[in-house]
């Protein structure tokens, strides 16, 4: 299972019998999902360490994006000790009245979801996945609010263009260009399911990934059963969802030096369909 590539993964999911399936009982979901946003906000907020324990996965990976002149922007990171600890200590210490939260989700599809939070002091994209029936924050990128206004349709224009060109790439098994999209440190993960009926998370990184590439081994799937979906674009991070053949990604992208690029990613393998008798 460790040595999992990305395309060994997309592999399985092409012989799947079916695409996944949106959750079921979707408006419970939902409010699932508002809630570990919530916990995760609120709780940051509170200094509420028992909340945001209950909102994250022991696997989060929390990546800021900080854009602070004459620095060129650039990455930091948190995982999900760093963050309760931080939360314990005594988070934001804001009262509500001040917070300005406002939470949306984005996606469900069976045990991932997408979502934003977006508030005074932080405007997060989120992916979370579901675990013995809870939902919990597994990929956070986020950024302080920006007062300036960017040109959202250009923006979100040249978010779907990076996404049909890391298709396009992948499709073609192009390194380089594969290498051009994807943050250096971009964590892809895949929901996997395993022999005992558990879905196991499965984590790549760029240099594995790549490894594949320059063995000419290409995504699996047809240009025309790719499609890019852009969620929301925020100034320099975006939310975005690709399907890919029978499996949906989700990815969060920032933008860096006019370029934007893949950081986090959350896909959902299906199982493969079961061998004729």
């Amino acid at each position: 299972m460790s040595g999992l590539s990305l395309l060994f993964a997309l592999m399985l999911a092409g012989s799947a019998s079916e695409p996944p399936q949106a959750a079921a009982g979707a408006d419970p979901d939902k409010a699932a999902i508002i809630q570990a946003v919530l916990d995760y906000a609120d709780g940051y907020y509170d200094g509420a360490a028992d909340r945001m324990t209950r909102a994250v996965s022991p696997l989060l990976t929390k990546r800021g994006l900080m854009n602070r002149p004459p620095v060129a922007p650039y990455l930091v990171q948190m995982n999900a000790e760093m963050l309760i600890e931080a939360t314990r200590r005594g988070g934001g210490k804001t009262p509500p009245e001040k917070r300005g939260i406002a939470t949306e989700v984005l996606a469900v599809d069976a045990e991932m979801a997408s979502a934003r939070v977006f508030s005074t002091g932080f405007n997060d994209y989120l992916h979370l996945i579901k675990r013995d029936g809870e939902w919990r924050l597994v990929n956070v990128l986020w950024h302080p609010p920006v007062s300036a206004t960017s040109a959202a349709d250009a923006d979100k224009g040249a978010v779907e263009q990076a996404l049909k060109d890391l298709v396009t790439a992948l499709i073609a098994a192009d390194a380089s260009r594969v290498q051009a999209l994807l943050h250096p440190l971009v964590t892809w993960r895949h929901l996997v399911p395993s022999p005992t009926g558990r879905r196991v998370v499965v984590e790549e990184n760029a240099d594995s990934m790549l490894a594949v590439m320059a063995r000419g081994q290409g995504l699996k799937v047809k240009p025309e059963e790719c499609v890019p979906v852009v969620l929301g674009v925020d100034h320099d991070v975006a939310s975005a969802k690709v399907t890919m053949g029978p499996m949906p990604v989700y990815l969060h992208l920032a933008k860096q030096s006019g370029q934007w690029r893949v950081v986090n990613a959350l896909d959902y393998i299906p199982a493969p369909a079961a061998a004729p008798r």
